[in-house]
């Protein structure tokens, strides 16, 4: 019997009933393989999140406590901008997104100020351009953001990424970085330091950070819900200023940037040199990036709209503005 990564994860991580337990375990005493990448799924798991144990012990700012003390009613549960696009004809329905993918994507795109994506090959392969993909498996996350770029530059690049290869849905990073040490896909796209970890200690090559060949460099975001904003100005540009703050010391000292993230990663200092290489911590909103995203999500399916020419509504540069000193323009507005 095969098991997909999402279920050798959940196995490692202890998720399991009794019974799929027990018949895992049969399966792993019959095959080497797949206690190679059980072993493989658990190792990776513990180096990403061992070093983030610490992070459990630190103290919650005051502010912060008080807010979420307060500000949770739950006989009045707040409520957003809800706008109901019209179904887009002739379209296959996109699959619908699970809580994992969902909370992942919110991780990256708020520490997505310091995160890049790479298109890597194995160490071996011959493989050296998007051209030679054709025909070829890519392991991705299915409609994460390294996904939406890998679609957006084939596009660019006059391929088909849903005919004219074969993409891999591995279902997180883990299984990712699993498919490519297993051999089971030909390339991968995949986000830091996942990346830089296949690079040093597998020897797969980069043959595309995929901002160049897609729509740029597309840094995170900070999400407020617009009753948190209404409700607590003040704390809402704290947590403004201490991004900013955050960014400005990682931008002037990339040794300290480096010890940080060993700290909080639990990743050797070449793993994590090397991640920050291939990451441009910046504060601006380009909103011109930030367009070509919505095109590229609505082309994959996910939306049934391209919503580039109303997102504008959606972004509020206020508090930025406030925290650098600059204006709107000068952090990536442009109408």
């Amino acid at each position: 019997m095969k098991y997909d990564d999402e279920t050798l994860m959940a196995y490692a991580d202890g998720e399991l009933d009794a019974a799929q337990r027990a018949q895992i375990d049969a399966a792993i005493a019959q095959d080497p393989g797949l206690a190679l990448r059980v072993q493989e799924h658990k190792a990776l798991r513990a180096r990403m999140t061992g070093a983030f144990s610490r992070v459990l012990d630190q103290p919650i700012p005051e502010r912060l406590e008080a807010a979420a003390r307060v500000g949770v009613r739950a006989e009045t549960p707040a409520r957003g901008n809800v706008i109901k696009f019209p179904a887009r004809s002739a379209r296959a329905p996109s699959p619908p997104w699970r809580a994992r993918e969902w909370i992942a994507m919110a991780a990256s795109l708020l520490l997505g100020v310091l995160l890049s994506w790479r298109l890597l090959v194995p160490a071996n392969s011959a493989i050296k351009s998007f051209e030679e993909l054709r025909g070829k498996r890519v392991g991705v996350v299915e409609f994460s953001f390294q996904d939406i770029q890998f679609i957006y530059a084939c596009k660019r690049k006059g391929i088909d990424a849903f005919k004219d290869l074969t993409r891999v849905n591995l279902s997180s990073p883990a299984g990712v970085v699993a498919g490519m040490t297993s051999a089971r896909v030909d390339a991968c796209t995949i986000f830091e330091p996942y990346g830089s970890i296949l690079m040093i200690e597998h020897g797969a090559k980069m043959i595309s950070n995929l901002g160049d060949d897609s729509f740029g460099i597309s840094n995170g975001g900070l999400y407020v819900h617009n009753d948190f904003i209404r409700k607590y100005p003040e704390l809402t540009q704290d947590i403004v200023d201490a991004t900013v703050k955050a960014t400005d010391f990682v931008t002037k000292d990339k040794g300290a940037w480096i010890a940080r993230a060993q700290q909080f990663t639990g990743q050797t200092e070449a793993v994590a040199k090397l991640a920050i290489d291939n990451c441009t911590p910046s504060l601006d909103i380009p909103i011109d990036t930030i367009r070509k995203i919505s095109t590229a999500m609505y082309d994959a399916g996910i939306h049934n709209r391209d919503v580039a020419d109303v997102i504008d509504k959606f972004i509020d540069y206020r508090f930025l503005e406030k925290s650098t000193g600059k204006t709107k323009e000068q952090l990536g507005f442009k109408s």
